[in-house]
């Protein structure tokens, strides 16, 4: 018999299994601290107690994270990865644990850059782990594309996303990085689907800004009106980005600044 707590202390099992069905209809209701101290309690007598594969420290980690509180959900999660879940389940926990990585408040340039490398390095356990869910790939695109600008890393994995589900935000985050590249035939695509299925603005500045290097003041304008018209925030942007500079000079383009 194992030594462990629930099989040698009487009572511990059942307890550990009431408390278990109780933290989870906590976290059902939306009572995420109460779930956080049933699962504390559950962890204190037996730690490796589970059920369906799965521990306290996992449910507690999502309770901690739902509830803003990422640095003791990343330790969880790394607590649960530790004890040796099925793959699939060990996949979750660390595209979650990745996720509450990225978005851990830091001080410094140098501990946010650590941070998204390690929830770099957690996206792509997760892909190993289980290589058929969007999601790993699709967030590690966008802090390729948006953090370290690693562009080309990031076209392969969005690519991948968008061949499992197609979305909006996946279209423009792989459009950015196609104007970085200077694919600008490239850019110009992803944001033109990326507006059929999602009207925001933002993919009518980037237009603008690739027909700008594609030489197409027309464009320009066009695109330039359709984004001011949705979103008046952009004019600042209109005036200030470089990549407009051939153009104001363009009565059409210089009226919309």
């Amino acid at each position: 018999m194992s030594d462990r707590p629930m099989h040698n202390i009487p009572g511990a099992f059942q307890k550990l299994q009431t408390l278990y069905a109780e933290g989870e209809a906590q976290i059902a209701a939306g009572d995420l601290e109460a779930a956080v101290r049933t699962f504390t309690e559950g962890i204190a007598i037996d730690d490796h107690f589970r059920q369906r594969y799965i521990t306290m420290y996992a449910h507690r980690a999502f309770a901690l994270q739902k509830l803003g509180r990422l640095d003791e959900a990343v330790a969880d999660y790394t607590k649960a990865i530790e004890l040796e879940h099925p793959e699939e389940n060990r996949a979750q926990y660390h595209f979650h644990r990745g996720l509450a990585l990225q978005s851990l408040p830091t001080e410094t340039d140098e501990a946010r850059r650590a941070n998204v490398e390690r929830a770099i390095a957690d996206f792509g356990s997760s892909i190993a782990l289980y290589p058929n869910h969007p999601g790993p790939y699709h967030l590690r695109g966008k802090l390729l594309v948006n953090e370290l600008e690693r562009f080309e890393e990031a076209i392969v994995d969005l690519d991948k996303v968008l061949s499992m589900r197609p979305n909006a935000d996946a279209l423009t985050q792989r459009g950015f990085a196609h104007f970085n590249l200077a694919h600008f035939a490239e850019a110009r695509a992803d944001f033109e689907r990326a507006k059929e299925m999602a009207g925001d603005p933002y993919n009518d500045y980037m237009l603008a800004a690739v027909h700008a290097k594609l030489g197409d003041g027309a464009k320009v304008v066009e695109h330039a009106k359709l984004a001011l018209d949705a979103d008046e925030a952009y004019r600042e942007y209109f005036a200030s980005d470089d990549d407009f500079d051939p153009y104001r000079s363009d009565p059409a383009f210089a009226k919309l600044c």
